[in-house]
């Protein structure tokens, strides 16, 4: 009898410990130009996005040249919430976008923390495989770092 009682009495003693809460593991945050990709294809013009701590930053401008600041949910690049901020300024048509510039930046092995549109072409801080940070300028029509300094 004592053989059987053990047993169960263990058992009883897990079924009766609290419960843990468990967390489930954040999901992966999709990248600068996998954000900028989606956007883009759901009718916006993507002219800033800014990776911070709990997701990402966004000017964009819509299908009514409408320009909207927005935050952005860093694992399903839903807009989380929007601010509208007037119209827009004209757009330079016949450069890359900025998901395209992100793009290739990331396949050349940079992780794009922020891209942004100036007059001249795009600002980017980057960080490098080694992790060194860097912030640089694109030109617009190629994609390619014009010049670039420690950030």
């Amino acid at each position: 009898m004592t053989r059987l009682f053990v047993p169960a009495l263990a058992a009883l003693a897990l079924l009766t410990l609290p419960a843990r809460a468990q967390t489930p593991p954040a999901a992966p945050w999709l990248s600068v130009a996998d954000i900028a990709t989606h956007l883009a294809e759901n009718g916006f013009r993507v002219m800033k996005l800014d990776r911070e701590s709990d997701g990402f930053e966004a000017d964009l401008i819509d299908r009514q040249g409408n320009l909207v600041e927005a935050r952005v949910n860093p694992v399903t690049a839903e807009l989380v919430t929007t601010k509208y901020e007037g119209r827009a300024g004209p757009v330079h048509e016949q450069w890359l976008t900025l998901a395209q510039v992100a793009r290739h930046l990331e396949g050349q092995g940079f992780t794009v923390r922020k891209i942004e549109t100036e007059v001249a072409g795009y600002e980017v801080d980057l960080t490098d495989r080694a992790g060194a940070r860097t912030e640089a300028e694109i030109d617009p029509m190629t994609g390619a770092i014009r010049s670039s300094k420690p950030d």
